[in-house]
Order: C-alpha cells, then sequence, then structure tokens
C-alpha cells in the first residue's frame, strides 16, 4: 500500500497514555511486520476527536499508534552514554498514517524518562529511516548480523 492510499489521523488530536503489554502486543503483533519484543516503556495514543474534512474519523478512544522503549542501557564502557535507551517498535492501525504520532509519543517518553539518548535500528531493505531523520535522529551506519542488515540512528539528548 502506497502512503498517499492511508487514511490520516493526526496526533495533534490525539492523547498519549502508558499502556500495559496487555494493550501494546495484540496492537503491535497484528500491526508491525516483526511483531511484539520484550520492552520495558509502551505508550499508546488514542484519538480524542478529529478536526479536519480529510481526517479519518475513529471514535474516541480508538488505539492508533504504539511505541515501545528498552529499559536504561548504561553504555559508558563503550565510550557511550549512561542513559542510553532503544526504541524497540513504532506501530499505528493498519491502512492508517498518523502525522506527527512518532513525535508525539517519541515526546512522552522523553518527558518521562529523561534520556541521554535513544537509539533505533531500522531494516536497511525496509526503510530509509526518514521519519527517524524529521525527528532530529542521526544515521550512524549498518548493523548487520546473520539473516539481518539494519540502518542505526540515534538521538542525543545531553551535551
Amino acid at each position: 500500500m502506497d502512503n498517499l492510499d492511508l487514511a490520516t489521523v493526526y496526533a495533534r488530536n490525539c492523547s498519549v497514555k502508558k499502556i500495559s503489554e496487555a494493550e501494546a502486543k495484540p496492537f503491535i503483533d497484528t500491526n508491525h511486520r516483526m511483531g511484539y519484543c520484550s520492552c520495558r516503556h509502551r505508550y499508546g495514543l488514542y484519538v480524542e476527536r478529529a478536526t479536519g474534512s480529510g481526517e479519518l474519523r475513529l471514535p474516541e478512544g480508538t488505539l492508533v499508534a504504539v511505541a515501545t522503549f528498552s529499559n536504561k542501557r548504561n553504555m559508558s564502557s563503550k565510550g557511550g552514554n549512561p542513559g542510553s535507551y532503544e526504541w524497540i517498535r513504532y506501530a499505528s492501525l493498519a491502512g492508517v498514517r498518523v502525522v506527527g504520532g512518532m513525535g508525539k509519543l517519541l515526546e512522552a517518553f522523553c518527558t518521562n524518562i529523561h534520556p541521554d539518548d535513544v537509539m533505533t535500528y531500522v531494516p536497511a531493505d525496509g526503510s530509509d529511516g526518514s521519519g527517524y531523520l524529521a525527528l532530529g535522529f542521526e544515521y550512524e551506519g549498518i548493523s548487520e548480523g546473520r539473516g539481518y542488515k539494519n540502518r542505526k540512528f540515534r538521538k542525543k539528548f545531553y551535551i
């Protein structure tokens, strides 16, 4: 499906809530190509209203996007930061583009947790990572292993 074929929901018309594994797991299993993965922090984006004629009208309270993050990883022994977190999954409802959704969920995570940095991996055969670049992440290179090739991105929040 081309992005132009997706229905649109605006994150400005949604609220962010911390969610449980019981809420996140079925959503990600259904809407992310790699399915759910163990994580520490989970945030959901819920419809509050629709304001534009081009916006998909969903019932109030509909979960339209989920982001999951790791626990803090002390990377100082590897020359990194003591408060590094991994953005593990982001998924939006199938067939729906949530404009501003990634940014709103990242902002909620950062407001609650105050990370030194957040890093993430994007399958090299599935995305160029432009969504993360638009959020201020920097490209760090390719990570390869048995059967995978990922692009690595990081956003630093410390000086």
